[in-house]
């Protein structure tokens, strides 16, 4: 044979005809999944499979949770602590102590071994104050507002510690020596009649002289007088006890009517 009879290598050899059936072994998404049952569809996701790899969506790795500092953790709850603290403690306080205060006992005799008594609700009453002019020429009264509990002593006391402080108004001056004090005072309802008790400042500081003796007696027994009307009997008394005079003029050891001093 010649080679001109030989076959031309540079044409291409037709593929054999079993090269253009299909391959049982490749994956045909044309075909139905014989496994599943009638009616069932296939899973998208072989669809998915079958794509371009260029057009696949990319796989996001694997996510890494970061810890939280421990720190803010224990700050937080340490802040709401002393919050719970700051609103729960009032109140837990005042629950403790609640019965407390109303019991707490109140001296009034001034000295710590003088009776006990349990404080009440405390209120203000209006008094006269009587003082004598500053040229002698009469009296004048002053009106004040002491504490008062409705308890006739407790009053009265209060009156002779505000004629010892003396006026707050103009005109008038203190019919009671400088330094004297209002110890202590008494009023009994049953006969009417009321005792105060002064410091020996009351004799030691006064000036002396009739009408200086008169002045301070007036200023007493006028101010018990008007604001205790129905009282008829008054005993005057220095560091408890009565005395003869202020001065060497008026008699103190009797009972003074205070309504013959108005």
């Amino acid at each position: 044979m010649t080679d001109d009879n030989r076959p031309d290598d540079s044409h291409p050899v037709d593929n054999h005809p079993d090269d253009n059936r299909p391959d049982d072994n490749r994956p045909d998404d044309s075909r139905p999944d014989e496994s599943l049952p009638d009616g069932v569809l296939a899973s998208p996701r072989r669809s998915l499979d079958a794509r371009d790899p260029d057009q696949r969506p990319a796989r996001k790795g694997p996510s890494v949770r970061r810890p939280r500092p421990q720190s803010r953790r224990r700050s937080g709850g340490m802040r709401i602590v002393v919050i719970l603290a700051l609103i729960l403690g009032p109140a837990i306080w005042w629950f403790l102590n609640r019965d407390v205060e109303s019991t707490l006992p109140v001296d009034f005799s001034g000295g710590a071994d003088g009776p006990a008594v349990t404080a009440a609700v405390a209120g203000d009453r209006a008094v006269v104050l009587v003082f004598p002019e500053w040229d002698a020429g009469g009296y004048v009264t002053e009106q004040r507002q002491i504490s008062s509990r409705n308890r006739p002593g407790e009053d009265l006391y209060g009156m002779m510690l505000a004629l010892c402080e003396g006026p707050h108004i103009s005109g008038a001056i203190s019919a009671l020596p400088r330094g004297t004090r209002a110890l202590a005072a008494f009023v009994n309802p049953d006969d009417h009649s009321v005792v105060v008790d002064f410091s020996q400042e009351l004799v030691t500081g006064h000036p002396g002289g009739s009408m200086a003796e008169v002045a301070t007696l007036t200023s007493i027994l006028r101010t018990v007088a008007l604001n205790f009307p129905g009282s008829r009997s008054c005993v005057i008394l220095v560091e408890g006890a009565q005395i003869e005079t202020l001065a060497g003029h008026l008699d103190l050891v009797r009972n003074f009517d205070p309504r013959r001093w108005l």
